[in-house]
């Protein structure tokens, strides 16, 4: 019964946190074209803007597409 309640408040505690797969980058709040997996894709070098994390559906919802670098 212990253990139930241990596992329960594991996976509740894990599922708060949003997977690194679901995590990508992208150049600048506004103006960007792709998003990026890595932070320091080769695709990024030209940002002159701050580099922002951003879920993937998010990037996606900007019209985002993954860069060529990445796949």
């Amino acid at each position: 019964m212990k253990y139930g309640f241990v596992l329960i408040l594991l996976f509740v505690s894990l599922s708060a946190f949003e997977p690194l797969e679901n995590t990508v980058f992208i150049c600048g709040p506004t103006g960007a074209k792709k998003y990026h997996y890595k932070e320091n894709c080769r695709g990024l070098t030209a940002c002159r803007h701050e580099i922002t994390k951003v879920s993937i559906k998010q990037a996606q919802a900007y019209g985002l597409t993954l860069c060529g670098w990445e796949d």
